[in-house]
């Protein structure tokens, strides 16, 4: 194979053909033997795939050597030198063959090998003139055609690989082809993109080429290179700045939303650099998209370019698509989404941001989200508050009207309004789905559950609001439990007991008959008992339990409680738990504490006595304790055999040492007068050592002999009613 392969190339690139007779010779110069490289175009015509896939073969073969490539530049293979030739066609030229090195297991160089098939292959004819002979013109020119496209799939591999070179024609006319080709793909075009310097293809016809046949990724590589071709130059500065808004486009014009979010990114790093105003013109001016994209992201960006023209930027936004654009970018610095991503970067846009950019989107706000003006207003400081005041009652939004009047006041106005609104809501509920249960008795089957869709949908929409109104006006009760004057000029839980009246008779509001079973009045009824439940749960962390009870069995003395039989019957089933849970728990504490105080007597005392041993006993030896406080040391042997125990005057006196010492240990802390009088103060000592040491103290231990109380035995009571 080593050898075979060399002398097959030599013969298949064989610029005129090898003849062996004088006739052979004479007859030579006819039809493709009169052509150059006769045997290539023989097999090119056969099957030029199949051609090219075998020279493939060789060219992937890690074991293949080639030789290098000639010292001169070839001009098919320079990707710096163009040419133009008649047909295309070009004169290939070999090393002399005095210049060879004679080398049997050596193949041509690649970028000959694929010089000489471009030559073939890529021009007007694979026959020339006398195409004729080998078949109608048409068939020829489909040939040629199929040949071309198998051609340029086969120098798109190598380009990438880096192989071989090719001029920048060459290289324009793979792109035509992957773009062209079915099921091309943009990862194709990106990889050789990628692949190929920068210099090796005409920028604007491969852009054309890609554009055309739209594929954004491709195209924004091409774009991208040209931003960096010309950004320094001051004479396309225009062709900068269109290179750069292409860019844009591409990134928008993406499918997947990750690659389109890579905008902001590129977007900074051009426009970080000195000179690049031009390209800061063109990001203002496609803002109002990137906002659109990604708010938090936009605001982000405009926080580390262009946070001095901020109020400019919010100017430029008020009329893009009704205000919505401005309120979103506003609503990304305010709201906290973009702390998230960068704090110093928020930081820096609210400081400057005016009360009267704040006033716009709040004016935003009650137009577009009017739910959460009320949670705007709870957490911030920064508008004025007669005209947030103005503006949320013309809107008719009644929680953040409620909360402006407090603060300004006037609490009692603003619990009357919030609770004439929870009215007016209960009752829009009840219409609701009072109309709900009408339709569905009119409808056919299929629309009656669209109909039930829907209305379902609506009601719980509106439970959603009632539920919100509720949560502000109990948020105005727990801020106002000890600061304000609460209603009638009263202090303590009137606010919280208002309320919990008004939800109690919501029934009476609502025509809602007791022991009802009607649809409208359970579906009614679940509804209240839900907001007396978010009711009593806030109440019970701002109001005595003992005034809770006192209210409620006050004003249901003559009743069975009505709606808080169940909530109240659930407290005290709750704190029946809590004290049996806390029971428990001392339970097990004590009994961790009487089992560590026995674990520590039991080493006491087995301490002392491994410390009182005899000295010559076995270090094998084993010392056994049992649990009267008797012991024995026994040999390994003695373990075994179950003999030799100490005798028991070696336990007496072993015994009576250890209990000496002890004594010995706990007498030295006593504190007695040179005079050998008692302790200053007159009282008795106290006996330090424990009942268990004074049990198994030899003979006993006199409590007479200055000794009151011992450590761990509990005896009369002593100073009664001293300090």
């Amino acid at each position: 194979m080593q050898t075979l392969r060399p002398e097959l190339f030599d013969l298949l690139f064989s610029k005129s053909s090898r003849s062996t007779s004088q006739q052979s010779r004479i007859t030579s110069h006819r039809g493709l033997r009169a052509l150059s490289y006769p045997y290539l175009r023989a097999l090119i015509l056969i099957d030029a795939k199949a051609l090219l896939d075998c020279l493939a073969i060789a060219l992937d073969d890690g074991s293949a050597r080639f030789a290098q490539a000639a010292s001169q530049i070839h001009t098919l293979g320079s990707y710096d030198v163009e040419y133009e030739t008649d047909n295309m066609m070009i004169e290939v030229v070999s090393p002399a063959e005095d210049e060879q090195v004679v080398d049997k297991e050596l193949l041509p160089d690649r970028q000959d090998l694929v010089n000489i098939i471009s030559s073939i292959i890529m021009s007007d004819s694979l026959v020339g003139s006398s195409s004729y002979h080998y078949g109608p013109r048409k068939q020829m020119t489909l040939l040629s055609i199929k040949a071309k496209h198998f051609f340029l799939d086969f120098l798109a591999k190598y380009l990438q690989l880096g192989v071989i070179t090719a001029p920048k024609y060459l290289t324009g006319e793979v792109f035509i082809r992957l773009c062209n080709k079915k099921g091309a793909s943009e990862n194709d075009i990106l990889a050789l993109l990628q692949a190929l310097p920068r210099s090796s293809y005409e920028l604007e016809e491969v852009l054309y080429t890609v554009e055309r046949v739209q594929m954004t990724r491709g195209a924004l590589f091409l774009h991208k290179v040209g931003v960096t071709k010309s950004l320094d130059r001051d004479d396309m500065a225009d062709k900068c700045q269109h290179h750069f808004n292409r860019s844009i486009d591409c990134y928008l014009n993406d499918k997947e939303e990750d690659v389109k979010k890579g905008v902001f990114g590129y977007a900074r790093k051009e426009c970080a650099g000195g000179n690049v105003s031009m390209l800061r013109s063109v990001v203002l001016k496609r803002l109002p998209e990137l906002v659109k994209l990604d708010a938090v992201h936009a605001a982000h960006l405009v926080g580390e370019i262009f946070i001095e023209e901020i109020d400019m930027i919010l100017s430029s936004l008020q009329r893009i698509e009704s205000g919505r654009v401005e309120y979103s970018f506003i609503h990304a610095i305010i709201s906290g989404d973009l702390s998230k991503q960068d704090s110093v970067v928020a930081q820096e846009l609210l400081a400057n941001l005016t009360v009267d950019h704040h006033h716009s989107y709040l004016l935003l706000m009650t137009t577009f989200q009017p739910e959460i003006v009320y949670q705007y207003l709870s957490s911030n400081e920064n508008y004025r508050l007669n005209d947030a005041l103005k503006l949320c009652q013309d809107r008719k939004i009644t929680d953040a009207s409620a909360y402006l009047l407090e603060r300004m006041g006037d609490v009692s106005g603003a619990l009357k309004l919030m609770l004439e609104t929870l009215d007016t809501r209960m009752i829009t509920l009840k219409n609701i789905i009072q109309h709900s249960i009408k339709s569905n008795n009119h409808h056919s089957s299929r629309s009656k559950v669209q109909s039930n869709v829907h209305q379902n949908e609506t009601s719980q929409k509106e439970i959603v609001r009632i539920k919100q109104i509720l949560s502000a006006v109990l948020d105005l009760c727990e801020r106002n439990k000890n600061d304000h004057l609460t209603l009638d000029n009263e202090r303590g839980p009137l606010l919280w007991f208002h309320v919990l009246d008004r939800l109690v008779n919501a029934k009476t509001l609502l025509s809602i008959s007791k022991n009802t079973t009607e649809l409208l009045s359970v579906e009614l009824s679940t509804v209240l008992s839900e907001l007396l439940l978010m009711t009593m749960q806030r109440m019970i962390s701002n109001v005595s339990l003992f005034d809770l009870m006192h209210k409620i069995t006050k004003d249901h003395a003559g009743s069975d409680l009505g709606e808080f039989r169940e909530m109240l019957v659930s407290m005290l089933k709750t704190y029946s738990s809590e004290l049996d849970v806390c029971s428990r728990a001392v339970d097990v504490m004590y009994y961790d504490i009487r089992c560590m105080a026995y674990e520590k007597k039991k080493l006491k005392v087995q301490g002392s006595f491994v410390q009182e041993c005899p000295k010559d006993t076995p270090r094998q030896s084993f010392l056994d304790i049992n649990p009267d406080g008797q012991y024995e040391v026994k040999s390994p042997r003695s373990v075994v055999h179950d003999s030799h125990i100490f005798s028991a005057n070696n336990q007496a006196a072993t015994h009576k040492s250890a209990v000496s010492l002890l004594k010995q240990r706990r007498m030295s802390n006593r504190y007695q007068s040179r005079s050998g009088k008692r302790r200053r103060g007159g009282g008795t000592n106290i006996n330090l050592m424990t009942s268990s040491e004074c049990q198994f103290s030899p003979g006993g231990v006199d409590m007479n002999d200055s000794f009151g109380r011992q450590v761990g035995a509990l005896s009369e009571a002593q100073n009664v009613g001293g300090l």
